[in-house]
């Protein structure tokens, strides 16, 4: 043992390299592991598939996205086994530690909806709150937990500032096409899309919209973005 770092040294790597350790995973094994491991859930096997993704992560503790793959595994056939819902909680606890936005984000979408599911409706919406920023999917889940919460006014005023918030991009995109085809010389095209657009208009846009920004409980202050 006294000769490692030595031996190391002078083959010009470390004693880790030279034991052949790694903290983590590859992403080919990563992927290996989890269709075997949802293989034998699909089978029924919940048990041996558990044990089988347990083994990894006690191999490989700090890997967070062996952590984040494992915790989605467990959390779409967890089912009625309450054992593995509060594992995969556990695990996206350590997966929203991800230098990745889009995964961290994701972490903590999954565990805001997993706390609703066991009815712990406050983590829930303080996984909620840790979001970068507004999105579609955010606000959903925001909704559905305040549903859940007997906050029904809360819940509509953000269901109505999502919806009044798609109806502005899908006019904007409609109106950006017809702009597209009428400079491309297609004038019967453009007048259609253009007529798609006051169609949403004149579906949607008499609805009574919620009076604040859809995400935030009150108007940004300028050159701040709100939270879902």
């Amino acid at each position: 043992m006294a000769l490692l770092c030595p031996l190391a040294r002078a083959l010009g790597c470390t004693a880790n390299e030279l034991l052949n350790f790694r903290p983590e995973l590859t992403a080919e094994e990563i992927d290996t592991l989890c269709t075997a491991a949802r293989r034998q859930f699909e089978a029924g096997e919940k048990e041996q598939a558990a044990a089988l993704c347990e083994e990894r992560l006690r191999q490989y503790p700090t890997d967070l996205n062996l952590a984040f793959r494992v915790g989605f595994l467990y959390a779409r056939y967890g089912g009625g086994e309450e054992a593995l819902l509060k594992r995969a909680i556990v695990l996206f606890r350590e997966a929203a530690a991800l230098p990745d936005e889009e995964q961290r984000r994701s972490a903590w979408q999954m565990l805001a909806r997993l706390y609703a599911r066991q009815g712990q409706y406050q983590p829930a919406m303080e996984a909620l709150g840790h979001l970068p920023s507004c999105n579609q999917e955010g606000m959903s889940l925001r909704a559905a937990v305040l549903r859940q919460m007997g906050r029904l006014e809360e819940a509509e005023q953000l269901e109505r500032g999502a919806l009044a918030a798609q109806r502005k991009a899908l006019q904007a995109t409609l109106l950006s096409l017809a702009e597209t085809a009428r400079r491309q010389g297609r004038p019967e095209e453009a007048q259609q899309l253009q007529d798609r657009a006051e169609a949403v208009e004149a579906l949607f846009g008499q609805m009574r919209e919620a009076p604040v920004h859809a995400c935030c409980p009150k108007p940004a202050a300028p050159g701040q973005s709100c939270k879902v």
